[in-house]
């Protein structure tokens, strides 16, 4: 039964996705942080934090992610202002 202010939105994996894509989200955040540097790769866990209807809803890994650092473009610029070199 409905309250004072009607029924709440029940929440499941395939609403949260579908507010995701329809960008039904008032508020988006998302962040990744890493975690460990191993030998060739970095260790990285990826969270989303958006509000729906006054909700908040935090998505995060489970378990971290390895990214291979041959997987990443890095770049010189120098001081800041333009690109100086891509470094191999």
């Amino acid at each position: 039964m409905g309250g004072f202010l009607g029924e709440q939105e029940v929440l499941t994996r395939e609403r949260v996705k579908e507010i995701l894509r329809n960008k039904e989200h008032t508020y988006f955040e998302e962040k990744v942080d890493l975690l460990e540097i191993r030998d060739n790769s970095f260790m990285l866990k990826i969270s989303f934090l958006i509000e729906h209807r006054s909700r908040m809803i935090v998505i995060e890994e489970k378990e971290p992610i390895v990214v291979p650092f041959s997987d990443f473009k890095v770049e010189d610029w120098g001081d800041g202002i333009k690109k100086v070199a891509d470094i191999e």
